[in-house]
């Protein structure tokens, strides 16, 4: 059974791959890149139960990252928990089969309000921040004995690097005769994107010049989207260097962790896995954040090494899903997956037709990014088009052969009827049960 080194960052663009070299160097040009990575529930907690479930969101039940009494619909850990979904996790499922499982990181928005002590069952190791979401400084870390660390604001605490530092040790210290799966989840890039203090300065982006950034005209786009202002460009600009520069940390983290597997583990002989839980918008649309059905939102950077198994420098375009990671570790480590499990193996040529996109309504208060008082949506996306219906009953429709800003939205278009039929009924088939409040 090979090793499992899982890299999962939070709040990650998809192009801002680029941007790391050891991951471009050791993991790419050593393994497959998929660049239709998507997200069908765009947001922390959702996104992170479907990775360790398999399940999406209308089967986890985690719509969200946390309750809310304004918010007609609960998510976060608690939810979770509740649901007994922690007893039919990934970590679960390779422990039963002999795995050394390690959780290092950001666990489950909400972690903070289980019980003092309190490891989930199936992990062997933890430790994770023991937050509401997770920090750079001044951070509490629960260990496996139970027992928390408190991290406070100089260098030498930001939470990267210390993730890393123990990362590496635990490597180190595990039985060679065990198989590994290491799960390594750091805050980064999460707002506020806070660099390591030797980054800050060393970022060489510029401004950001996409056609969609601040579309001029959003009269085809819904009301909540139309009515929002500009955002600063400046604003925007910073925001890509300071997410330049806070990658960099990650990216030395990868380089430390993948040098300990090699020195102390069999790197030829593991499956490592780089990925991220959401995307984000950098002012696309006049939006700035994620938990939305644009491209930016569901698209993250997706890349998996094994020598033997996935082909050096090779690109993978179809539509790789969180619950098709699952299934991708499950069948590498030998795990016989439940029935239900929505997720499908990369390693096999299985090919997805679409994937439906589904979210409750949000005011913006689950740190998705502007207070945007959007309401819940069910859609479906193929490699070609993405259609949502939001509850009310506004819809869109992009083409991306034809559209791939996402500038004009073609559902009134009648050229487009058709497809728009089909899919309404792909919707309707993949987005049920429906999420909380949602009306369409």
């Amino acid at each position: 059974m090979p090793d499992v080194l899982l890299i999962v960052t939070d709040d990650q663009r998809n192009r801002t791959i680029d941007w790391m070299d050891a991951v471009g160097r050791r993991i790419i040009e050593r393994g497959t890149r998929y660049p239709n990575g998507m997200i069908p529930t765009s947001v922390c907690c959702p996104s992170r139960a479907s990775l360790l479930t398999g399940l999406f969101a209308h089967s986890t039940g985690v719509w969200s990252n946390g309750r809310s009494d304004d918010i007609p619909h609960t998510g976060g850990w608690s939810v979770f928990h509740e649901a007994g979904l922690e007893d039919r996790t990934l970590a679960v499922w390779l422990q039963q089969v002999g795995y050394r499982t390690v959780l290092i990181g950001k666990y489950l928005n909400g972690y903070d309000g289980s019980p003092a002590g309190y490891v989930p069952p199936g992990w062997t190791t933890w430790h994770a921040f023991a937050e509401a979401n997770g920090a750079y400084f001044d951070y509490r870390l629960r260990h496996s004995d139970g027992s928390e660390t408190t991290h406070g604001d100089g260098p030498a605490a930001y939470s990267t690097d210390v993730l890393a530092r123990i990362g590496v040790r635990t490597v180190r210290e595990a039985p060679s005769y065990q198989p590994l799966f290491m799960m390594f989840t750091p805050y980064a890039v999460h707002g506020p994107t806070t660099p390591a203090p030797r980054h800050v300065g060393t970022a060489t982006v510029g401004p950001f010049l996409s056609p969609s950034v601040n579309e001029p005209d959003v009269s085809d786009k819904p009301p909540w989207v139309a009515d929002l202002p500009t955002e600063p460009i400046d604003r925007i600009t910073q925001l890509r260097r300071n997410t330049q520069e806070t990658l960099r940390s990650v990216d030395e983290a990868i380089v430390a962790l993948l040098d300990a597997f090699k020195q102390h583990r069999d790197l030829d002989d593991t499956l490592v896995i780089f990925t991220s839980d959401n995307g984000h918008l950098w002012g696309e649309h006049r939006l700035r954040g994620k938990n939305m059905s644009y491209n930016v939102s569901s698209r993250v950077p997706l890349a998996m090494r094994w020598p033997g198994h996935l082909e050096p420098g090779s690109e993978d375009r179809r539509l790789a899903l969180n619950v098709d990671v699952t299934a991708t570790i499950a069948e590498a480590a030998g795990v016989a997956l439940p029935s239900e499990i929505e997720g499908v193996s990369l390693i096999g040529s299985t090919e997805r037709e679409g994937f439906a996109l589904e979210s409750p309504v949000t005011d913006g208060h689950d740190g998705s990014g502007q207070k945007v008082a959007r309401p819940g949506y069910c859609g479906y996306r193929t490699h070609r088009f993405v259609y949502v219906r939001y509850s009310g009953g506004v819809e869109e429709l992009y083409d991306y052969q034809e559209d791939p800003f996402e500038l004009t939205n073609v559902a009134q278009d009648p050229g487009y009827a058709e497809q728009l039929t089909w899919m309404r009924s792909r919707t309707d088939e993949e987005c049920s049960p429906r999420p909380p409040g949602y009306i369409g």
